[in-house]
């Protein structure tokens, strides 16, 4: 069970906590209870004593008095000294009963301390009660109290863990649905949208599971619809791409004499159809349902990366841009559609997203550096932590590589661009 931001947590240590609470108030009111009723049962005895006096007289009822170990003082000065050392004679009202402990270093010692009950005889004179309480090696019913004050505490302490243990008991009961729905939920695949919801024992429960799946098959649907436009749409530009981009190099050839003015326009077609054919090729790889692993081939990468640099150049065309290149030879054995497509990109974000600076494409051992420095297009700053400025080449450079375990990481930093991509996965390197 997870504490930390636990709704279950907090509810369960939030129960125990009023459950001893509660035990905790139910003892002290016990307990308060129990010294009361100690103190009315002396009160009773000792006013039963009085009116026993007054009726049969002190020489008849003193020698009974032991029973309830009582002793009778006729005067106010014959009582204990540490009953009158904490009682004046005026406080000691008659009717009333009082606590005095042993003061004396004589009842210190002995542990003895006093109950004192005034009392009047026939309304004249007063006498008192005093009952004796000190430790000895026999029980009295003192130490007979004491122990039961001590069972109170036991029993509300057996109680408590009692209950504590039965509500953590009944609580784990009542929160497996809860953990059972967590585990469904965070497992839930797009085969498992289709089946139905299945039954947590709780209606609200298994309400709330019906509106996750609801809102899951949403999503899905959502997202199975964007995939199937962008298979249709891609699928379907390519034959007018192809066609665009094969006619208007026919026409390059075929037009030898054309005037120079239109020779600009007519290479800006060629590699617009060269750019949408290479957007269209990577939609459709990454929209297909079954992701087969393309292809490997053995080609030489920094020839592949030469070309591209070549294609895009005119990007550069008008900018005050710095082109510094180092390309080890290097032969690798990788998907070459894929690593066009991932090359592309990559050149094609660094020479259109910067105004003026320096262009620095580094190629070792199959680790392709690319970093701007200088005027960055877009307001790209080292404040500014949304790479997504970059375009829908980044975003798909990102996602494949993903897919292929290959290592890609981008950063910004004052006026500077870093992009590094290394084709070797973990599995190649083992």
């Amino acid at each position: 069970m997870k504490l930390r931001n636990s709704l279950s947590a907090l509810m369960l240590w939030g129960t125990c906590f009023i459950l001893m609470l509660l035990v905790l108030s139910y003892t002290l009111w016990a307990r308060e209870n129990y010294f009361r009723a100690l103190d009315t049962s002396f009160s009773i005895n000792m006013l039963k004593a009085q009116e026993l006096i007054n009726d049969q007289g002190f020489e008849a009822i003193e020698p009974g008095l032991q029973i309830i170990d009582a002793h009778l003082f006729y005067e106010y000065k014959s009582l204990p000294t540490s009953i009158r050392q904490q009682y004046p004679q005026s406080e000691l009202a008659v009717g009333k009963h009082y606590y005095a402990p042993g003061i004396t270093p004589e009842d210190k010692a002995n542990k003895t301390d006093f109950f004192v009950y005034a009392a009047s005889y026939l309304d004249k004179s007063h006498y008192y009660l005093v009952q004796k309480y000190a430790e000895s090696d026999t029980s009295s019913y003192w130490d007979l109290a004491d122990s039961q004050l001590k069972q109170i505490w036991t029993v509300s302490l057996i109680v408590t863990l009692v209950l504590v243990l039965l509500i953590i008991v009944i609580f784990r009961y009542l929160a497996k649905p809860l953990y059972r729905l967590n585990a469904w939920s965070k497992h839930l695949s797009s085969d498992d949208l289709k089946k139905p919801v299945p039954s947590f024992h709780y209606r609200e429960l298994d309400q709330l599971a019906l509106q996750i799946l609801n809102s899951l098959r949403e999503v899905d649907d959502t997202a199975q619809r964007e995939t199937q436009f962008l298979q249709y749409a891609s699928h379907e530009l390519r034959t007018p791409i192809a066609i665009v981009k094969s006619n208007a190099e026919l026409l390059q050839q075929l037009w030898s004499d054309a005037p120079e003015s239109c020779r600009p326009p007519l290479q800006r077609i060629i590699r617009a159809g060269k750019t949408m054919h290479h957007l269209t090729e990577t939609l459709l790889w990454l929209t297909r349902e079954e992701m087969s692993q393309p292809k490997s081939l053995q080609f030489r990468l920094d020839l592949l990366i030469q070309q591209l640099i070549e294609e895009h150049s005119y990007l550069l065309k008008g900018k005050a841009v710095e082109l510094k290149i180092k390309l080890d030879e290097i032969m690798v054995c990788q998907a070459e559609t894929l690593i066009r497509i991932l090359m592309a990109n990559l050149i094609r974000n660094a020479m259109q997203h910067i105004d003026e600076g320096l262009i620095s494409i580094t190629l070792t051992d199959q680790q392709l550096t690319i970093q701007n420095t200088g005027i960055l297009l877009n307001g790209i700053t080292a404040d500014d932590k949304s790479l997504d400025s970059f375009g829908l080449g980044l975003k798909l450079v990102r996602q494949i590589c993903q897919q292929q375990a290959w290592f890609f990481e981008t950063s910004v930093e004052s006026n500077s661009y870093l992009a590094k991509i290394d084709l070797i996965n973990d599995e190649q390197q083992k």
